[in-house]
């Protein structure tokens, strides 16, 4: 269900560094938006001795600078003298994606993106299993490009602005954007790459200016949520950040990216991410031509399954299995096959929470099984189907997101908070 990331925007990845590169950076590089004090120091990085380490750290140093286009060389000679260096791959693969952008060639472009994926695909094989080099894989193999306008004057500003960041010209790339924006002013890259212009400047106004435009041009994109966490984690507002964290996932809860954000501001709050593992005995599988199949799990059926509660899933096999005819042709009747509903999964939950609280109110339940006690207690908050689409979506259940999320974001943004988040053990 995963969409496939934009390959485009990888000029303005974030906070998707090789994790190998953490033997040479500072820490703060692997906290989302710290980089926005370290991206433009005031001076060139210092003449190294000549060795491996000290050009690699030279390297690293020009690529927190976004001065992508002067690393590249200095990463391709490193990757000479040590084909299987995981970081090095890593950053090579990104920092060519980023050159490409400056080819007014075509094909040109093409041909580099490619090259940076078949380095992503050597960077994995040495063992860098980062988002950055994960995010680098997701580029079509031959190399194409996702345009951002069919309107030939916005896509070349918006060409001229990525090729400006590449080469860490900001001045110009604000200019590119900008005109991108006045000839489409909803043209939601070029608003979400104004703001994070001036993230990297370290201009939190602006840049949480334009995040918020972005936002209110689509907001049902993932980036410029996640993105306005970065600066906010920048400026120390750790819990607003967490906020815009979980909008990201909210937006776009299926794209690996939109996890990114909350998945690193977590540790550093010493929390973790975990959601509850409630675990439905029995299966019901459609087979089609109205051929459903039950399997009944034998647990449910003996002496120990009453006393626990756990007995109580024998009626959401049944419950979900009457809308495997005519009930989900009613209930659809716009669609032409069967497909697992959020309304058929949230049916099935809510016949086992009715059947354990009135085991619970005729005492017959001794202990609740943990599952079934989150279950019901999600159920009484209202969540069960925050519950269900963030953490048990299969293909046609996300169908159903969209539209659950644009009438009931506060639920979903409550689910993740609430029932996500944890300190760690």
């Amino acid at each position: 269900m995963e969409n496939q990331v934009r390959p485009r925007l990888l000029a303005h990845a974030r906070n998707l560094l090789p994790q190998a590169v953490s033997a040479v950076l500072t820490i703060a590089l692997l906290v989302p938006g710290a980089r926005a004090q370290t991206l433009t120091p005031p001076n060139p990085p210092a003449q190294t001795d000549g060795s491996y380490e000290a050009r690699k750290q030279q390297a690293i140093a020009l690529y927190r600078q976004n001065r992508m286009t002067e690393a590249m060389p200095l990463l391709e000679k490193l990757h000479d003298e040590k084909p299987t260096d995981a970081a090095v791959l890593g950053l090579l693969s990104f920092t060519v994606l980023a050159n490409s952008a400056t080819f007014s060639d075509s094909e040109m472009r093409k041909k580099e993106r490619a090259r940076a994926r078949k380095l992503a695909v050597e960077a994995q094989a040495a063992g860098d299993n980062s988002n950055l080099t994960k995010a680098v894989l997701d580029i079509p193999e031959d190399g194409s490009e996702i345009v951002f306008s069919d309107r030939a004057a916005v896509q070349s500003a918006m060409d001229e602005g990525e090729a400006a960041f590449a080469k860490g010209n900001f001045d110009a790339a604000v200019a590119a954007y900008s005109r991108a924006l006045a000839l489409d002013p909803k043209q939601y890259h070029a608003a979400l790459f104004l703001g994070d212009v001036y993230f990297k400047r370290g201009d939190h106004e602006q840049s949480m200016h334009w995040f918020a435009r972005a936002i209110e041009i689509d907001p049902n994109q993932e980036t410029a949520y996640r993105y306005w966490g970065d600066d906010l984690v920048a400026q120390g507002r750790w819990d607003d950040a967490r906020d815009k964290f979980i909008d990201a996932i909210v937006a776009e809860p299926y794209r690996r990216s939109s996890w990114v954000g909350l998945s690193q501001w977590a540790p550093k709050q010493k929390l973790t991410l975990a959601f509850p593992q409630i675990n439905p005995k029995g299966k019901i599988e459609d087979k089609g031509e109205k051929h459903t199949n039950i399997t009944i799990d034998p647990s449910m059926l003996n002496e120990n399954a009453k006393k626990d509660g756990t007995n109580a899933w024998f009626i959401y096999t049944l419950a979900r299995a009457t809308w495997h005819g005519e009930k989900f042709q009613n209930e659809f009747p716009q669609e032409k096959a069967y497909r697992h509903t959020l309304r058929e999964e949230v049916d099935g939950l809510q016949a086992v929470v009715r059947q354990v609280k009135e085991g619970l109110a005729k005492k017959e339940i001794k202990q609740l099984d943990p599952g079934l006690a989150a279950l019901v207690k999600l159920a009484n908050e209202g969540l069960l189907e925050s519950y269900v689409l963030i953490s048990r979506p299969d293909e046609g259940i996300g169908k159903d997101y969209p539209a659950y999320r644009d009438a009931h974001r506060d639920k979903l943004h409550q689910y993740i908070a609430v029932w996500g988040i944890h300190p760690q053990p």
